[in-house]
Formats: C-alpha cells, sequence, structure tokens
C-alpha cells in the first residue's frame, strides 16, 4: 500500500486531520513515520503534534505521539495488518535486506509472523539461497514458496481474524518438535529489556518459537522501542541479536550495547 498520503503541500488543519486519520488506524505514530507519510519537515510535525496535544486530541511520546482515545488501551491495541504494513516502509526493507545477509546456504530457520520479517523473507527470496524454512504466517509462506530453493514447511493451527499469523495449540505442539538454528523474530513493541506484545496467543506463540531455535535475531523498526505492550515474550537477554534502524535514539542505542547480543543498525 502506498505510504503517501499526499503528493501535495497541506494547509495546517489539514495536515493535522491527516495525522489524527494516520493515528486512528495505527494507534501510535513516530515523527519519523509522519515525515514519511505526509511530506513535511520535522520542525512542522512537531508543532502539529504539539497542537493537537494541547487540544487533548493525541498524547505526545518521545519522538512521536499516541492517540488520546487509544492511550488507555494502548497495550492492547493492534493496527490491521495492512495498516502494519504502511509504517516505516524503508526502515522494514532495510532491516530485512540486513537479516538475509545473516543466512548460510542450507540452513534451517523459522520465520515468525509480522510485516519486518516478512521483509526478511523478500530479501531471502531475492538472495537466491537454498533454505530449510519453518513459518507461521501465510503472508510470508506465500512469498518464501516463490524461491524452488527454499523447502518450505507451514505450521498448522488456527488463522487469527484480519492477520496471516496462525496461533493455537496444535502449532504449540509442532514447535515444541522443533530444532532450527535460526529464528527470525518480531515484536509489537520493546521496552527497555522487555519484548511484549498485544495477545496472549501471539506471545505464547513466539514463546514456543524462541525455545525451538538456537539463535534468535530480532528484527524491529525503531518505532517499536514504545510503551510496553499486553503480554511479555521475553526479554532482550534471550536473544542473540537485534537488527534496528538508525532513527533509534542515542540513550536506546547506549542500552542496547550494554547487553549481550549484537546490535546491527541499518540505514532505511
Amino acid at each position: 500500500m502506498n505510504t503517501q498520503l499526499t503528493a501535495s503541500p497541506l494547509m495546517p488543519a489539514q495536515r493535522r486531520q491527516r495525522i489524527i486519520d494516520f493515528l486512528q488506524r495505527h494507534g501510535a505514530v513516530t515523527i519519523g513515520q509522519l515525515e514519511q507519510a505526509l511530506g513535511a519537515s520535522l520542525s512542522t510535525l512537531r508543532r502539529d503534534l504539539d497542537s493537537l496535544d494541547a487540544e487533548g486530541l493525541v498524547d505526545r511520546t518521545h519522538g512521536g505521539a499516541l492517540l488520546r482515545q487509544q492511550a488507555p488501551t494502548y497495550s492492547t491495541f493492534e493496527p490491521a495488518t495492512d495498516a502494519a504494513a504502511e509504517l516505516s516502509p524503508r526502515e522494514k526493507a532495510a532491516i530485512g535486506l540486513a537479516a538475509a545477509q545473516i543466512l548460510v546456504a542450507h540452513q534451517s530457520v523459522i520465520f515468525d509472523s509480522g510485516t519486518t520479517v516478512l521483509e526478511a523473507a523478500r530479501a531471502a527470496v531475492q538472495r537466491g539461497i537454498p533454505l530449510t524454512a519453518v513459518t507461521n504466517d501465510l503472508a510470508i509462506a506465500q512469498v518464501l514458496g516463490q524461491s524452488p530453493l527454499i523447502q518450505l514447511h507451514v505450521l498448522g493451527g488456527v488463522l487469527r481474524p484480519g492477520s496471516p499469523t496462525i496461533t493455537g495449540q496444535p502449532l504449540m505442539e509442532q514447535a515444541n518438535a522443533l530444532h532450527a538454528e535460526l529464528l527470525f523474530m518480531g515484536a509489537h513493541a520493546v521496552t527497555q529489556e522487555v519484548m511484549s506484545e498485544t495477545s496472549a496467543d501471539v506471545a505464547a506463540v513466539k514463546q514456543a518459537l524462541m525455545r525451538a531455535a538456537k539463535q534468535r535475531i530480532l528484527l524491529v523498526d525503531s518505532s517499536k522501542f514504545r510503551p510496553r505492550a499486553f503480554m511479555q515474550v521475553g526479554r532482550l537477554q534471550d536473544v542473540n541479536g537485534l537488527i534496528t534502524d538508525r532513527n533509534l535514539p542515542v540513550a536506546e542505542q547506549e542500552f542496547l550495547r550494554t547487553l549481550p547480543l549484537k546490535l546491527t543498525l541499518v540505514a532505511p
């Protein structure tokens, strides 16, 4: 989906309405995401968000904003899959490309659900590397299935409404039998040392996939470093590497470098 909401300059009132529309689809947004979507300068967007905050329509956060009516239920708010794909497309593509460069021929790799992991799957197919791949995401399965070099296993279970993600007890049982070399995983939110998700079923699946992999690489764009969501998935000490983009605040970068994981920052 095209992330550019408009191709022509907007009046301040029009631009602020577009910001509200964007927040109604996503619940939360960063300044950088609005810059990509609206084509306005960072200083202009900061003034817009300050104005909307003063009007009681949004809650300002470090580097972005939450829709005021979503703020009390933010921990369980999850944008639709097509809406999630609109967020940080350049960052996600760069993260996916960096992730695909880690892959080794004939490796066994689990691709967790999510739009950033989807970009890693696309980059893996474009790289043309032979793999044994496992996923619980139908959109990712469609991408990986395009490569004749990839032996694909799709975990079965219950399809989440309005989502390509498969969850459920049958999937958990299949995951318990897996022993893969690598997991590419996503998260709805990263808050200090905690990775979290908006629902218990998705968090349980991610935990099972983490147990099924020897190495775990977290793929999240910088906007995912935000308030904690409803259900904890694990801690950053549980992953071996983290790939994100260089828009991550310096304080977050410095904190991550104190942890026993490999941090990779990519340029969008």
